[in-house]
């Protein structure tokens, strides 16, 4: 008897464990859907955070904390130490990064931060085959031997993310996915921060000067992407842009000329053409450059808000915030016929980062340079990029249009809003 029992015991245990473990592996209803996901984008969809990737800031981007949510394994091709290239530190008014050099610094000839080198051993393609400075061409055509790929940090980046011969498109096909994000188009009108809108003829060559990617050039592109990824069968989530009423880091003239005395302090001159005016600054560059000219050569500098017609002056008139939405518009609503016309999910990013906008403080120069979340919340020191509460409102809304769509049960991760962001 006393065998017996023992044996008894033995099995109820196994059983037990069985069932515990069963417990800790079981998700919410979509987990099978995450078993091979794929990511196709930008910079967001990367982890890129204050105008750097690194292993800790990919591990808060929005595509693993949506998997995380889902209960389901996300690799990512992630980048040692300090980063390809190295994100800035708080404060901006130590204008440095995190690899210790000069935010003003050449990138692409400072050591370490042309390291670019992989954290451990990565068996690519990963999950993540998203790559920070892509736009739709680029995901569909553009791979690690591409001659044309601008500049040393996204050459680099491409060997880290892609395979030899093979786009980001060819990548996510090779893993038979069973759930693929696409995020792309931002790139295709960021230039227009510059305060220049020039349209661009072509994605490549001498056509390809500009600031901004038209309608007519990106939705053809866009759709022969596509096409790529309904021949995979997969459940897909399609993601939009943002728009003007979205980007924290853009104020007006006069919001700068509010806090003209605090300027001061910092050998800047806010003109009297600042006030009253609703041109919008790109204030990262804008404002940054001019306080680290001042303190760089002891010389007062002056910033001034009426803007200069076909210079890059980081300058946009209300007129042109009108043309770059309109861009942005059409863009979104052809992305949301997709969705809509292949019943797949759509994240609406325009809603969701206007938000942030919303819930931010009044401009203060003195909290920009002194602050740990200098423009709020969501974003993180680059001003255009979320940071870890930002890319977390990203997952929570993409749960929500993948649960809208196709009844899933993922759930949320809400983030309590802060009522200061300084220090």
């Amino acid at each position: 008897m006393k065998r017996n029992w023992s044996l008894s015991a033995g099995i109820l245990a196994l059983v037990v464990l069985a069932a515990c473990s069963d417990d800790r592996t079981t998700g919410p209803a979509g987990q099978d859907a995450f078993s091979s996901y794929v990511a196709i984008g930008t910079s967001l969809s990367m982890g890129v955070q204050s105008d750097g990737v690194v292993y800790f800031s990919q591990q808060h981007d929005w595509t693993k904390l949506l998997s995380h949510q889902a209960f389901a394994q996300f690799t990512q091709p992630l980048v040692a130490a300090p980063g390809c290239f190295s994100p800035l530190i708080a404060p901006l008014q130590l204008s440095r990064r995190l690899s210790g050099i000069s935010a003003a610094a050449n990138q692409t000839t400072s050591i370490p931060d042309t390291a670019c080198v992989a954290l451990g051993a990565t068996t690519l393609p990963t999950n993540d085959v998203a790559i920070d400075g892509a736009n739709t061409y680029d995901a569909l055509y553009v791979t690690p031997e591409t001659a044309s790929v601008e500049g040393v940090k996204r050459r680099r980046q491409y060997r880290l993310v892609l395979p030899a011969r093979t786009t980001q498109v060819t990548a996510m096909m090779q893993q038979k996915p069973t759930l693929v994000s696409v995020e792309l188009g931002a790139n295709e009108v960021l230039g227009v921060a510059s305060g220049l809108l020039f349209p661009k003829a072509a994605y490549r060559g001498a056509a390809s000067a500009g600031t901004f990617v038209p309608n007519a050039l990106w939705q053809p592109v866009y759709d022969a992407l596509i096409d790529s990824v309904k021949k995979t069968g997969a459940k897909v989530l399609l993601v939009g842009l943002p728009k003007t009423t979205g980007f924290v880091s853009l104020r007006t003239g006069d919001e700068l000329y509010a806090d003209r005395a605090a300027f001061l302090n910092f050998g800047v001159i806010i003109a009297a053409n600042c006030q009253a005016s609703t041109n919008a600054i790109f204030i990262p560059i804008k404002v940054l450059n001019a306080v680290g000219a001042a303190q760089a050569t002891g010389t007062a500098q002056t910033i001034s808000c009426t803007d200069t017609p076909g210079a890059q002056d980081n300058i946009l008139t209300p007129a042109d915030i009108v043309v770059v939405n309109g861009v942005i518009d059409g863009m979104n609503s052809h992305i949301q016929a997709v969705a809509a016309a292949n019943g797949w999910a759509y994240l609406d990013l325009t809603t969701l980062w206007a938000q942030w906008v919303t819930r931010r403080g009044a401009f203060s120069i003195v909290n920009m340079l002194g602050c740990v979340r200098p423009y709020g919340q969501y974003v993180s020191l680059d001003g255009v990029h979320p940071n870890a509460d930002g890319y977390q409102a990203m997952a929570n809304g993409a749960a929500d249009a993948l649960n809208a769509t196709y009844s899933f049960a993922i759930p949320a991760n809400p983030q309590a809003v802060l009522t200061t962001t300084c220090p």
